[in-house]
């Protein structure tokens, strides 16, 4: 019953991600927004829903200690999972669409991506700051400092008109499928029927998720930090497939993106705001891995001017370091780690050596 209840709950997800990418864009054309305002703010905002209310759900009527940790646990694992398997997903879509006719690179705006990840990172140093320095001061200025700094991105998001979606350009919505254009109500309806089928399908799987990994005996952070956002970033994730597949790259990283900001902003706020914001070590380990993954793609995007796939997948191993601390810990079995280590590196330099290689080929 748990696995039919984790592969319904993804079909659910799936087929409400496919409905939310078509009606969002449809959104943004009736507004005449650009791609990166569609990726980032309305795309990442309406799928951020799920893994938000967990949270903060969690710390409003928990009341408890293992409450408070599995609150923060969901607020720093979703920017954790989308800096690092967010790139992976998106790395592997890339590769899999455009295998032996592409360059194997993500045409994106520039500026958006800038934007976005600058964003991303100052937000995230902001919010590590209560828990470094627990003055009363500190814990006053972090979250005014966030909820401003989260206004005035979708202010400079929105004034981006670049690459503005063509009508012509968008598949018929679904909901009418024949030909003409179709109404804002219609548009409207489309949404929130997939937006119902996102939540709920992330909400079964969590918990179909949360009872594997309780049989697991993981620690109370790392199961909040790993298995629920695994489960609510879903949306994120499987909406960039769906935009990669149709070679709207932009819209599939600000998706990702966007989502980032949102997450280190508006929801670390309500954090800091809500609990003592003290932070354990897999919680500052988790901080360290997320702003490192991030800074990561950053300096490799800035040196080659060009986001390609394996920049996306070396930054999407150190996802896999907090969980082979927790179990090497739990089991102690350290020389596990060395061996995953070793193989995930193996892998990673196997897929960058063949990226590069069918890069140079496609060149001649």
């Amino acid at each position: 019953m748990l696995i039919v209840q984790i592969l319904f709950s993804l079909a659910m997800v799936l087929f409400g991600a496919e409905l939310f990418t078509n009606a969002i864009e449809w959104v943004g054309n009736k507004l005449g927004l650009g791609q990166g305002a569609v990726g980032s703010i309305l795309a990442a905002v309406g799928t951020a829903l799920p893994e938000t209310a967990v949270p903060v759900t969690a710390i409003l009527m928990g009341g408890s200690k293992e409450a408070e940790q599995v609150g923060i646990g969901g607020i720093l694992g979703a920017p954790f999972l989308l800096a690092t398997l967010g790139g992976l997903v998106i790395a592997s879509a890339t590769l899999a669409f455009r295998f032996g006719h592409s360059l194997y690179q993500l045409h994106i705006q520039r500026r958006a991506y800038m934007r976005d990840m600058l964003c991303f990172l100052t937000a995230y140093v902001l919010s590590m700051l209560p828990a470094l320095f627990p003055l009363t001061e500190v814990r006053r200025f972090v979250p005014i400092a966030l909820v401003l700094l989260y206004v005035v991105f979708v202010i400079w998001t929105l004034r981006d008109k670049a690459e503005t979606t063509d009508a012509g350009d968008l598949k018929p919505l679904y909901l009418q499928p024949g030909v003409g254009e179709p109404s804002f109500g219609l548009v409207s309806l489309q949404l929130l029927v997939s937006l119902a089928l996102i939540v709920g399908g992330a909400h079964i799987l969590t918990g179909g998720v949360e009872q594997i990994a309780l049989q697991i005996g993981l620690p109370t952070f790392v199961l909040s930090a790993l298995i629920i956002p695994l489960a609510t970033e879903l949306p994120e994730t499987l909406n960039s497939v769906v935009w990669i597949r149709q070679g709207k790259d932009s819209l599939a990283l600000g998706n990702v993106t966007g989502a980032m900001v949102f997450q280190s902003t508006l929801v670390p706020a309500l954090g800091i705001w809500m609990t003592p914001w003290n932070l354990t070590a897999e919680a500052r380990l988790t901080a360290v891995l997320t702003f490192s993954a991030a800074l990561f793609t950053v300096v490799m995007y800035r040196v080659r001017r060009v986001l390609e796939p394996w920049t996306l997948l070396i930054a999407s191993t150190l996802y896999f370091v907090l969980p082979m601390l927790t179990l090497v810990k739990r089991f102690h079995q350290a020389h596990y780690y060395w061996i995953f280590g070793s193989v995930m590196a193996i892998i990673v330099l196997v897929a960058c050596f063949t990226v590069q290689k069918l890069r140079q080929t496609r060149l001649r």
